[in-house]
């Protein structure tokens, strides 16, 4: 026997003492051996169907999610574009809850080992890291600004002259040569929002005239009331930095008043 047959016969061997099969009255759970964040392997349920196999993992994955971040934010934003290309890549859906697809009969192993991959791939959402965001996120805004005002245009970290404590009032980004100043904030998450509104604020009522637009990391991640008195003080929003097209149209408006 060759190597490589030696090779693929270990292999076999190995991975299949590793596949836990049983029945229940779901259909047949497999569990492969693939482990979760919580230690537990990846079980998938697979019932004959015409052609093949169904194949679901009945919410698990979205369960384990939930004990450690709202799975309602998976919706909409960022998150949910994340989301919706893992399982497109992989031809896999999210159903009620549940990841589901089907499988051809000569392609089961396949499919499988796509779905057992998809499923720690989508729990690996919740660690996403605040920080490891933040620092590209403001990284990202700053480029796409310049690319559309100008280098020598935009300035950053600005401090508005002629209003008192202005010292103590940063603004992020701001275009002070319009007939009417703009001022954009990024807005990372909801201390951020709470800052760019006292900021606003105190602009506001020192007199000081200007527009404002806020840029949101993910505006779905900011709370409602933080969201709602951010709104009230802002002139304009954009829904997020992915908006790039909006971002451009409103302050190249501003730019031409």
């Amino acid at each position: 026997m060759n190597a490589p047959d030696e090779l693929r016969q270990l292999l076999c061997e190995q991975w299949c003492s590793d596949v836990d099969i049983g029945k229940d009255a779901i259909g047949w759970r497999i569990s492969l051996p693939l482990t979760e964040s919580d230690g537990d392997d990846v079980s998938v349920w697979v019932t004959p169907v015409m052609g093949g196999w169904s194949l679901r993992d009945c919410g698990a994955t979205m369960m384990r999610l939930s004990y450690s971040m709202d799975v309602d934010l998976l919706t909409e934003g960022t998150r949910a574009k994340v989301l919706s290309q893992l399982l497109d890549e992989n031809q896999l859906e999210l159903r009620d809850g549940e990841i589901v697809c089907t499988a051809e009969e000569h392609s089961l192993g396949e499919a499988l080992m796509r779905f057992g991959q998809t499923s720690l791939r989508i729990g690996d959402i919740k660690l996403w890291n605040q920080n490891r965001i933040a620092s590209t996120f403001y990284e990202d805004l700053t480029e796409q600004l310049e690319g559309i005002v100008g280098v020598d245009r935009l300035l950053k970290d600005y401090v508005v002259p002629n209003v008192p404590k202005s010292e103590d009032y940063p603004i992020d980004f701001a275009i002070p040569d319009l007939h009417r100043p703009l001022y954009i904030f990024g807005v990372l998450n909801n201390d951020k929002a709470k800052l760019a509104t006292i900021i606003l604020q105190h602009l506001r009522h020192s007199g000081h005239q200007f527009d404002s637009l806020i840029v949101p990391s993910d505006i779905d991640q900011i709370k409602k009331m933080d969201l709602r008195r951010l709104m009230n003080a802002a002139n304009d929003f954009v829904d997020s930095s992915q908006s790039t097209d909006a971002l451009e149209e409103k302050i190249r408006q501003r730019m031409s008043a």
